[in-house]
């Protein structure tokens, strides 16, 4: 039991490390709380910023809560870090230090202190490599919308499988589509699998339309997409499917099982009759 709270201990520490990183901002933390406990005298504010703030870091570096908390799920107990309120905090304290100074100069020095602190314990977010500037009013890539809007119907949810640089953002624009697995299948940490998603992303140049098709009945899907970016061993033609649609990049194959039943329930939007009837020959 002690080895298990001295490694509980030791990942806590490596977690405030790693949240602080090269910045100065759980010390700066540390020194605004410390600040409040002097000087902080209306008990509402010391009750909600002082000895809540307080318990909330004790309970965090305790070897025995920290234990249990990992016991949960160890990859997201860090996340206990982000109920303080480090920056209410922080930004409060600098205010009442600034204001415990009568003379307008030492009042401004001291603002100019605080401001300059704050920016050097950040980065400019605009300059980061993951900044893109949007494409739409969504946030997301355009070829997601495209594909999504191309296989949703107006009466029926279809299952779809999507590769998986669709994943993350698929579910944040529309839940009119459902999918086999989501984008918790490519974290590594969370240990899931999936068949199809073998079928889908086993191999980086190629698709086996077999086994991709077969893994997709088994999972009820209605929709196949495939990327471009690939080329497709044998044709999904071949396994009794057929192309609804190309969309930025992406094939859109459609299950003819799926597809007549759909249409003789008359759940089907017209331009996909037409498409599966052109495809057809009919």
């Amino acid at each position: 039991m002690i080895s298990a709270l001295e490694t509980a201990l030791k990942t806590v520490i490596e977690d405030i490390v790693l949240y602080n990183n090269k910045s100065f901002l759980v010390p700066l933390f540390l020194i605004a709380l410390l600040f409040l406990w002097v000087t902080e005298k209306n008990r509402g504010l010391r009750v909600t910023l002082v000895y809540l703030m307080t318990a909330l870091c004790v309970v965090f570096v305790c070897p025995l809560y920290a234990w249990v908390g990992m016991k949960v799920d160890d990859t997201i107990y860090y996340r206990v870090l982000w109920t303080l309120p480090i920056g209410v905090i922080v930004c409060y304290s600098a205010v009442k230090l600034m204001m415990r100074f009568r003379n307008v100069i030492s009042r401004g020095i001291v603002f100019l202190l605080a401001i300059l602190i704050i920016c050097i314990n950040g980065d400019l977010v605009y300059t980061k490599t993951l900044h893109f500037k949007a494409v739409n009013a969504y946030h997301m890539p355009q070829q997601v919308i495209d594909v999504a809007e191309a296989i949703k119907l107006e009466n029926y949810k279809p299952i779809a499988v999507l590769p998986a640089e669709l994943l993350p953002f698929f579910r944040q624009y529309t839940a009119d589509v459902f999918t086999p697995y989501g984008r918790n299948i490519l974290e590594p940490a969370w240990s899931f699998s999936n068949e199809l998603y073998d079928a889908m992303e086993g191999d980086n140049a190629y698709y086996d339309a077999v086994e991709v098709a077969r893994c997709a009945r088994e999972e009820h899907c209605a929709y196949v997409v495939l990327s471009c970016a690939k080329q497709i061993r044998g044709g999904m033609e071949e396994q009794n499917y057929f192309l609804l649609d190309f969309v930025q990049g992406y094939y859109i194959y459609m299950d003819y099982n799926y597809y007549d039943v759909l249409k003789e329930q008359g759940l089907l939007d017209a331009d996909v009759i037409a498409a599966g009837e052109a495809a057809r020959g009919e």
